[in-house]
């Protein structure tokens, strides 16, 4: 019937660090060109990924894709050079703030070494220990099931079974990457064209439909885990992986309304990148407030050669399998209702604001009242998408059009109307 809060204290050694390189790098055995990515820690107090809301982009007048997070602190204009054993060296190049593209394509070969070398704008070097690949990895399956979670939540499970075929390692790392469809429920194929804002003393607003000239009624958007997902079969009695929890969804999310579709990455790693993934992970966990692990350093295997400068990450080489796995709402939730929309808006409240024209509006509220914001300073900030017309004559306060808000008629605040080119119906 009570309770206390405790502070806590942080320590010097953790307030006064200063800026950590923060180093993000796997090297696999696809034929690809392969991504580091380089960033800065940020001072204990500002707003961070703890604090951001995955979802904060989904706002009603603005495309999904031009929020930019503005938390993470990139580490520009460095040389990162990956070498293998043989002294070739692997040159990358920074493609966008703090990600850097190696300039050819290639793969980790087995039995071979690989070191991560890094030199930054401000001349500090960084080297990894030599990696190598510890085993392959075999991706058996990936399913889901309809099912309930430990917390009594209903939803979607994705499992995976797994295996290293040479029987070489018992550690696995999984990533995955989502894309769900997304159709905006209140689309029509009209839009808005403004003919005259009424910016003019004397002249009468005025609009138009005209018939859409780009997609907006179907999207699709795709995100890839955050989540440290690791297993060691050597806990488990076998050498392989069986049903492994990868990804729980649950049935009130907007993601899996229509079609959704995950790509499963299994990694097989040395018990020295098992470790520090491990150690990762519950450093970030807070599932339990009782059972909470104090902040610290968590040391990886890249390490600062000319200078005392603390860095985190680590430099993992790997052999990685993967599979997608599709399905469809309707196939475990049959004659169901679908998930609230995203951000819980209610699409079925419409709008019916007035145009300014006064043959064309309902009347006007006896004073002192106040009609809302009319249609087109609307239509300027992007606000609303047209749904249908209004009746005839309109009410008080209405104009001769519905509108909705333009996340429920606009499908590219939420994705990009261009289909994956992997996706199938």
């Amino acid at each position: 019937m009570s309770a206390c809060i405790e502070p806590f204290d942080i320590g010097p050694e953790i307030e006064d660090s200063g800026s950590i390189l923060v180093v993000e790098a796997t090297l696999t055995n696809e034929m690809k060109k392969h991504q580091i990515i380089l960033s800065r820690t940020i001072p204990v107090g500002t707003d961070s990924i703890v604090n951001f809301d995955a979802e904060v982009r989904f706002v009603p007048s603005i495309r999904f894709d031009s929020v930019v997070p503005t938390f993470v602190v990139y580490e520009r204009n460095a040389n990162v050079i990956i070498t293998n054993g043989t002294g070739h060296k692997f040159l990358f190049f920074e493609v966008s703030p703090g990600t850097y593209e190696s300039t050819e394509t290639f793969q980790a070969e087995e039995n071979m070494d690989y070191t991560l070398d890094i030199t930054t704008s401000s001349g500090e070097n960084y080297r990894s220990t030599a990696m190598s690949i510890s085993g392959r990895s075999q991706l058996d399956s990936v399913y889901s099931q309809r099912t309930i979670n430990s917390n009594g939540e209903e939803g979607m499970a994705i499992y995976v079974d797994g295996s290293d075929p040479n029987g070489t390692s018992n550690h696995f790392r999984y990533e995955y990457e989502e894309t769900y469809k997304i159709i905006a429920p209140k689309w029509t194929p009209y839009e808005f064209e403004i003919l005259n804002d009424g910016s003019v003393m004397g002249e009468v607003p005025a609009v138009q439909l005209v018939p859409r000239v780009r997609e907006e009624q179907v999207c699709y958007n795709t995100v890839s885990s955050s989540d440290i997902i690791v297993e060691n079969t050597s806990n488990l009695g076998m050498p392989d992986v069986q049903n492994k929890l990868v990804r729980f969804i649950t049935r009130d999310n907007p993601i899996i309304s229509h079609r959704y579709s995950i790509l499963v990455k299994q990694y097989s790693q040395s018990l020295e990148a098992f470790d520090y993934y491990q150690t990762l992970g519950s450093f970030a966990s807070s599932e339990n407030v009782f059972s909470q692990v104090q902040p610290g350093f968590i040391e990886g295997n890249v390490d600062a050669i000319n200078h005392n400068n603390m860095v985190l990450g680590f430099f993992d080489v790997v052999a990685v399998d993967q599979k997608r796995l599709f399905f469809n709402y309707a196939d475990f939730f049959p004659g169901e209702p679908l998930p609230p929309y995203f951000q819980n808006f209610d699409c079925e409240r419409l709008l019916s604001p007035k145009l300014g024209d006064p043959e064309r509006d309902g009347p006007s509220p006896p004073p002192p009242g106040q009609c809302p914001q009319p249609l087109i300073p609307r239509l300027k900030l992007e606000l609303v998408e047209y749904y249908l017309d209004n009746s005839i004559p309109p009410d008080v306060c209405e104009g001769p059009y519905f509108v909705t808000p333009r996340i429920c008629g606009d499908c590219t605040i939420l994705g990009s109307n261009v289909p994956p080119d992997f996706w199938t119906e």
